[in-house]
């Protein structure tokens, strides 16, 4: 049996507030993230004031295995919009932590940038690298050799890559060499068309595991520009 770099070994947590104006059936008291984290990890102002008035709130926590993360993390974040919906409230990712900002009936696993954000904290190293993978059981990803004029290009291919991950965990283990479809960061970002997106274009990728640090450690082994856009 082929060795598998990355553990199969932790119990996935799946965390949500929803934060209404009166009271639901249970209050729980934990206190929400400031708004300082909340805006760094991408939540909107309009989003941020909609909380602002709201002061009750109502905890979802669930844990699972690892085969069961995927499945848990799509229907506990779907209860909790519609509990938000039908009380007027806002729901918060705790595990990130931010706003969710879609419907209920917007969530999908496909579109990975609903279940991550990047974090460009360290991009004057030529670093991009993932909050909320660990929903899942995976190791966060930090995207190395990326350009600061071509951060988006390098920010794209992340949330193909995530789509990949999120479909394909825990069946196949990441470590090696994969590629990057653009029907994949189509995907990755929710482009309504990502089905007939070609497929054709793809940039290839090296992932490697840190397990002092519990990451994976990825590299574009392409220029991406070339590899998915040129004639």
């Amino acid at each position: 049996m082929t060795a598998r770099p990355v553990p199969l070994t932790v119990d996935p947590s799946v965390m949500y507030a929803v934060v209404t104006a009166s009271p639901l059936e249970s209050e729980d008291l934990i206190p929400p993230p400031s708004p300082e984290l909340l805006r760094r990890y991408g939540t909107s102002e309009p989003a941020l004031e909609r909380l602002s008035s709201r002061r009750h709130q109502l905890l979802l926590m669930r844990s699972c295995r690892v085969e069961d993360a995927a499945a848990t993390q799509r229907d506990v974040r779907v209860e909790a919009l519609r509990l938000a919906e039908e009380h007027d409230g806002v729901v918060i990712d705790l595990a990130i932590p931010r706003v969710v900002e879609e419907r209920a009936d917007e969530v999908s696993l496909a579109h990975a940038t609903q279940w991550y954000v990047a974090d460009y904290a360290h991009l004057d190293a030529g670093e991009l690298r993932t909050v909320g993978l660990a929903s899942f059981g995976l190791p966060e990803i930090h995207l190395s050799g990326v350009s600061r004029q071509q951060h988006a290009m390098f920010s794209a291919v992340l949330a193909g890559l995530v789509h990949r991950l999120i479909a394909e965990w825990p069946a196949n283990d990441p470590v090696g060499d994969a590629t990057v479809t653009l029907r994949d960061i189509a995907y990755g970002l929710g482009d309504p068309s990502a089905a007939e997106t070609p497929k054709d274009r793809a940039v290839g990728v090296r992932i490697d595991y840190d397990p002092d640090e519990n990451v994976l450690l990825v590299r574009v082994v392409d220029d991406p520009a070339t590899a998915l856009f040129a004639p």
